[in-house]
């Protein structure tokens, strides 16, 4: 049975023991988790100091640069919505065919670091075997987990606890179908969906303090700490639910079968 304690402890362990190569690891999941830096992009367009026409005197100077500013308005304003609507569709693939793979490859950097110190190679996992599978499920596992979001937020929160090991399932076996890897989530986080939630919620204060330092004490230790945890977790739920045994050895197909199917999300 694991426990916090044991899990931050070797978490913090083998993290610092590899200190340089998991921060950069965290630096990129950094960047994976937000999906790129687009917010700076877009609110640049947004709030960029755009002063169309001037107020000059006379009615008829009035007039001309009212309509001149209007029209030149509207017209700025179809650039930005296009500029917009392809920068989203850019994002949006770029999250689907780069970001979504690369955090399978962080999750086997930091699940293989558990055991040895990982090599920054493991960070390409993601596209080195069955890459359009990976891409298949990690877009269903954010498209399903949005679609629960929508019935008031809790559902989508507890989609997310289930699904949170098919990344870690992928970084091990990236041949698995997307009906396993559901599966095989669900099952590991059967009766520890809670506990991880209060897991997670146990870095509440270490979250502060990198707030108050702009940042600094997340970058430099507690984004790695915390990716770092959550590998000792999926670990740990290996050992507790052994959810590859059976007489496949790789994917325990139809023990899942038997419990609810492979079609329940």
């Amino acid at each position: 049975m694991w426990t916090r304690a044991g899990l931050k402890n070797r978490a913090r362990e083998v993290f610092t023991a590899n200190y340089w190569k998991a921060l950069l690891a965290a630096l990129l999941l950094g960047i994976v988790a937000s999906g790129g830096d687009s917010s700076g992009f877009l609110s640049g367009i947004f709030t960029g100091g755009m002063n169309y026409g001037t107020i000059s005197a006379g009615d008829d100077a009035f007039q001309f640069s009212g309509m001149a500013g209007f029209g030149l308005g509207f017209l700025a304003a179809g650039i930005i919505i296009t500029i917009v609507i392809i920068g989203l569709a850019i994002f949006l693939v770029m999250d689907i065919f780069l970001f979504k793979p690369l955090e399978v490859g962080i999750r086997k950097f930091y699940y293989t670091n558990l055991h040895q110190k990982a090599e920054l190679k493991e960070l390409a996992a993601g596209f080195d075997h069955s890459y359009m599978n990976v891409v298949k499920i990690m877009f269903f596992r954010g498209l399903y987990t949005f679609l629960w979001s929508l019935l008031f937020v809790i559902p989508g929160i507890v989609k997310s606890y289930e699904y949170r090991m098919i990344p870690y399932l992928l970084a091990e076996h990236p041949e698995m179908s997307m009906e396993e890897a559901f599966a095989i989530s669900r099952n590991m986080m059967d009766g520890n969906k809670w506990k991880a939630f209060v897991l997670d919620w146990s870095f509440i204060l270490w979250e502060f303090l990198s707030a108050v330092t702009l940042g600094i004490v997340g970058i430099f230790y507690v984004n790695p700490y915390v990716a770092q945890t959550s590998a000792a977790l999926y670990d740990a739920l290996k050992i507790e639910k052994n959810p590859f045994a059976g007489e496949n050895a790789g994917f325990a197909g139809q023990n899942f079968s038997q419990t609810g199917g492979f079609g329940q999300v």
